[in-house]
């Protein structure tokens, strides 16, 4: 049951200052905050990118690790987003080693790039604490998957311009805009592969007996608890 196959995530390389600020501008916290366990000791944060989830959870966990495959995303965590209780680790999550023990783990759209979802989540749940909980976020495919083609993705992101401008004003919008239209962006989206909504909670139901899932527009939330104290 491997991930489907995909391009390689170093991709981001020559993408992380530009995708530092599409992230800060439009990824939100608040599922993965709805669901943390009591215990809050240390998190593992899984594809951390430029460190915008691992930010806002040093503020409500003792310590936070974050790993990413790509240096220049972690390059720009350690210089806009260090805190004394965060450490930023180049690592990949396909060939995870951890010695330590997390009350969390989380993960923010980065599961479709992996090569064996079954094995790094056997990783990630030997190293929760009884009661621990992973948390994750992953596309999924939406009903309109042509417009995944190059050109459809452009006029789609043309259409959604005049939205975004009343979301986050001109410049930010526009500055937006021009990233979701880049030449490097288009051939890292368009070539992605995400599992159905339907596929999905195959897969993960599978590998997550008795995991929660909500479904977020493109995404899919996913919330499992190790087996101990704690309760979802």
């Amino acid at each position: 049951m491997n991930a489907l196959e995909n391009h390689d995530p170093r991709s981001f390389d020559h993408l992380a200052e530009e995708y530092d600020f599409v992230a800060s501008l439009v990824r939100k916290p608040d599922f993965f905050l709805s669901h943390l366990p009591q215990r809050r000791h240390r998190v593992l944060d899984v594809g951390c990118g430029t460190g915008v989830l691992a930010s806002e959870l040093s503020r409500h966990f003792e310590s936070v690790v974050g790993i990413d495959i790509s240096e220049p995303m972690l390059a720009i965590a350690r210089r806009k987003r260090a805190a004394a209780n965060i450490e930023y680790r180049r690592a990949d999550a396909n060939e995870l080693v951890l010695g330590q023990k997390f009350d969390a783990i989380v993960s923010h759209t980065a599961f479709h790039h992996l090569e064996n979802v079954p094995r790094t989540l056997g990783v990630l749940k030997a190293t929760l604490e009884p009661g621990g909980r992973l948390i994750l976020i992953d596309n999924v495919a939406g009903k309109f998957a042509f417009a995944r083609h190059p050109f459809l993705y452009v006029v789609f992101s043309c259409l959604r311009l005049p939205l975004d401008i009343w979301r986050f004003s001109l410049r930010p919008a526009w500055r937006f805009f021009r990233f979701c239209v880049s030449p490097s962006w288009i051939a890292h989206v368009t070539t992605d592969r995400y599992l159905s909504a339907d596929g999905f909670h195959e897969v993960y139901g599978q590998l997550l007996p008795g995991a929660s899932f909500t479904r977020l527009k493109y995404f899919m939330g996913v919330v499992w608890q190790a087996p101990g104290a704690d309760v979802i």
